[in-house]
């Protein structure tokens, strides 16, 4: 970060009394001299001519190395070098200079050679305007954590070794408990001078004690409180008040010295740049002309052109000899009246400059927009002598700002209207059909297993699909209406014109003849089948949301019958589809809140009447619409795919349920119920050795029970998964038997274990013969193919006697027990007792 400050001269800044020796000075009386006068250096001076600078780290190393320092002199070779500098000079050129030749010091000399005085790098980088920096940046990010501490007992000479070694301006003496001086350099030279012997224990020298603050403080305010106490070294502790390291004057300068570096950097560079253009000449200046991108037009103060670059010829078509010397009004489109151009001059003339979008004519007569900014030029007397007029050309923003706004509206992959732009075509038909009594319609089409042909083919043939159903609908349409896409495989049709019953199906049959036709993708023949809802206006709705829900509901109708049909919209439908839609959303989060839970039906033997299992039987009870039948959203779930997530919560609480009869002495089977869905979307069969290895549930306790259209929808897939159920010794029940579609061959086929008789078949059992010749079929059918038989629905003692007498091998139903909760079931297993059938207790 740089920040702007007035230029500063170095003879404001400079110190004016300059402590110096003369060289072959002993070196004794020097140390002498910084100790008494508390400074870091002295100039070595040889007459009127200024040597160098000793520094007190020189003259620390010297002492160690000689016994007597004033029997050693300063000698040339002991000095760093110092620069002269005039007082003129500005503080940003002399830190270039210092940094550029690696020196600290320079001494100041007035315009006739006389030195005034000595600057310091720390009194060049205290005038930088770093305040802001200072504000912003805490202690302890400049704090010396690794600072020496030394003991007490440690004598002088080591000390200073230790300083020398790690090249410490200051060190810790002392500890925690019992408190911590500091020694700097400054008390180094200060008993250097006094000749204290180097042996000396450093706690015989009577060393300051630590002044320490937070490390949370600014680096401003420990600057100033540096000045207001007049030390450069300060202590730094942390929130529980314990020194962790020390902090100096230099480290404060240091961490804005990157800073600092980076400014004279800039100043170098803009000194280059400076240099460079001085040196520049004319022919440099006409290749980036030439080189430009944008046109540029120099004209004489009457407006006559004098020279033009490529990029001109380029947007304008005019060769340089065909502009030369011609007013640019040969480039006017005649779009922009006389008022246009008076203001445009009166800016020049006020401002000196005017830009703005103006439209130009091409050569070969084509109009088109371009930024132009022109500037006047003056001479030394202050004339406008030239303009310099610079453009582009605006054709290619123009276009893009189009196509962003064609985006906002139509759909990217179609074309077609996009929801935004409908809906707004919709609401102008309702008020026009409000205002002037007319009619319209709203289709709502939906393709037809789509996502499955994305699956096969990819997404780029699925959007090319789209594309050429639009094309479809839109051939169909004419001036009867307008189409939208308003996302995924949906699109709406909107129709304003003769819209009565008559003209609605000769629409809809010349629609459907469109889509059925094939479409060849790839050179592959594809067949569109659409499912079609039609909502009419204002009969239906007046509003067009409500409008949109009810073609949408009509959608849903037509795919109930079956898909690639047509369904008019029907209020009572909609308010059906309207709960399922409620029920979806409420079960996004039953899992979550825990609204699901499991009971339990009993299942008996019917020639022993022991117990023999249980069917888990899956419970909703949610918090806003209260319970809610299995019949109602086990669908939904299936049709919104939230079945798998909570498929596998019901496998896994009933096979917990299972390890806990287990443990109880009840190795009852647990039989739980697989969707088609399931089979479909998941790997059945290993979530369920999964669950059944981490609850220790023996396979063969475990029961899985699927519907018939689990075969019919996915059979090879059903076949894989049932087939690694019984490998592993899981049994398998094929539910419902009788109430679908029922194949003898995928009966024969498939890996089952147990066939279930639905309850329907057994209602009338003992009043119909009927019913009990097919329970009988199904049942020696069964048997035949090494099949138990499960009877559901038993409600009566006669329906026990009449299935055993039919020789069914187990029973479920409510004379038996109501499916109960688990610690229901618990307790009513342990006092449940096989009776003789006649003995059976009556039903509850």
């Amino acid at each position: 970060m740089t920040h702007s400050h007035p230029t500063i001269q170095v003879g404001s800044i400079c110190q004016t009394e300059v402590i110096s020796v003369e060289l072959d000075s002993p070196l004794g009386a020097a140390i002498e001299l910084m100790a008494d006068r508390h400074i870091g250096s002295v100039c070595v001076n040889n007459g009127a001519e200024s040597c160098g600078l000793l520094t007190r780290r020189k003259a620390m190393q010297l002492s160690l190395e000689q016994d007597n320092d004033h029997a050693v002199s300063v000698t040339r070779e002991m000095l760093d070098p110092l620069l002269e500098v005039h007082t003129t000079q500005t503080v940003d050129e002399l830190g270039l200079e210092m940094v550029s030749q690696g020196v600290s010091h320079a001494v100041v000399l007035d315009p006739w050679g006389s030195r005034v005085g000595i600057v310091s790098q720390s009194d060049v980088v205290n005038n930088q305007g770093i305040e802001h920096d200072l504000f912003l940046k805490p202690l302890d990010e400049v704090t010396n954590t690794q600072a020496l501490r030394l003991q007490a007992s440690l004598c002088l000479r080591d000390a200073i070794q230790a300083m020398r070694r790690t090249r410490y301006t200051a060190v810790l003496v002392g500890n925690d408990s019992s408190g911590w001086q500091i020694m700097t350099e400054t008390d180094v030279i200060r008993h250097l001078a006094l000749r204290t012997p180097l042996d000396t224990p450093l706690q015989q020298l009577e060393l300051p004690e630590l002044l320490a603050v937070e490390g949370s403080m600014s680096l401003f305010n420990v600057r100033r409180y540096f000045k207001q106490n007049g030390f450069r070294h300060i202590g730094v502790m942390d929130a529980q008040q314990r020194v962790i390291g020390l902090a100096s004057y230099a480290d404060i300068l240091r961490s804005v010295e990157r800073d600092y570096i980076y400014r004279l950097q800039e100043l170098l560079q803009d000194k280059s740049r400076q240099l460079q253009q001085s040196r520049q000449t004319l022919n440099l200046i006409e290749r980036v002309i030439q080189a430009s991108h944008e046109a540029i037009v120099i004209t004489d103060a009457q407006g006559a052109i004098q020279s033009v670059n490529p990029a001109f010829t380029a947007i304008t078509g005019y060769e340089a000899h065909e502009a030369l010397g011609k007013n640019p009004s040969m480039l006017s489109s005649g779009r922009h009246d006389q008022a246009f151009y008076q203001q445009l001059w009166a800016s020049l003339a006020q401002d000196g400059s005017w830009q703005g979008e103006i439209w130009n004519r091409r050569k070969d007569g084509s109009v088109y927009p371009e930024w132009l900014s022109i500037t006047a030029i003056e001479n030394e007397a202050g004339e406008v002598g030239q303009y310099a007029a610079i453009f582009h050309d605006l054709t290619e923003s123009k276009n893009y700002e189009a196509r962003m706004k064609r985006l906002s509206w139509f759909d990217s992959v179609t074309g077609l209207a996009n929801r935004r732009l409908f809906h707004d075509r919709l609401q102008m038909a309702l008020n026009f059909s409000a205002e002037q009594g007319a009619k319209g319609a709203l289709l709502a089409l939906d393709l037809d297993l789509f996502k499955q042909f994305n699956d096969r083919f990819g997404h780029a043939a699925g959007d090319q699909l789209l594309r050429l159903v639009a094309e479809r609908i839109e051939s169909t349409l004419g001036e009867q209406g307008t189409a939208a896409r308003p996302s995924g495989d949906e699109f709406y049709i909107l129709l304003t014109e003769g819209v009565d019953e008559h003209e609605i199906s000769t629409y809809l049959d010349s629609l459907s003849r469109a889509l059925t036709q094939p479409f060849w993708l790839e050179q592959q023949e594809v067949r569109v089948r659409a499912s079609i809802g039609v909502a009419f206006f204002p009969a239906d709705a007046k509003e067009p949301t409500e409008l949109v829900r009810a073609a949408e509901s009509a959608v849903h109708l037509a795919k109930d019958m079956g898909r690639n049909s047509v369904a008019f919209f029907q209020s009572g439908h909609q308010n059906d589809r309207l709960s399922r839609y409620r029920i979806a959303s409420e079960l996004h989060h039953a899992l979550e809140h825990e609204e699901f839970s499991l009971v339990y039906q009993p299942q008996i033997d019917l020639v022993t009447g022991a117990l023999v299992g249980a069917e888990a039987l899956l419970r909703w009870h949610s918090e806003s619409l209260g319970p809610v039948s299995p019949d109602q959203f086990i669908p939904v779930a299936e049709d919104t795919g939230m079945m798998d997530d909570i498929g596998v919560w019901v496998l896994g609480q009933a096979v917990q349920e299972a390890a806990r009869w287990s443990r109880q002495g009840m190795p009852l089977k647990m039989s739980i119920n697989v969707s088609a869905r399931q089979f479909q979307r998941s790997e059945v069969a290993s979530q369920v050795m999964a669950a059944l290895h981490q609850h220790q549930v023996a396979p063969e306790q475990l029961v899985v029970e699927l519907t018939e259209t689990s075969f019919m929808h996915s059979a090879a897939a059903t076949e894989r998964e049932l087939a690694s159920l019984r490998d592993e010794g899981v049994r398998v029940a094929i539910d419902d038997f009788g109430t679908g579609y029922s194949s003898l061959s995928y009966i024969r086929e498939m890996s089952l274990d147990y066939l279930k008789v639905d309850r329907s078949f057994i209602e009338q059992i003992e009043q119909s013969e009927t019913d009990r010749k097919l329970v009988r079929a199904m049942i020696d059918m069964s048997h035949a193919m090494g099949l138990s038989v499960i009877a559901e629905g038993a409600e009566t003692e006669a329906d026990l006697t009449i299935l055993k007498a039919l020789g069914c091998d187990q029973a479920q139903g409510y004379y038996i027990a109501r499916p109960m909760s688990a610690a229901d079931f618990s307790r009513w297993a342990n006092e449940y007792r096989p009776l003789p059938l006649a003995a059976m207790p009556e039903r509850e």
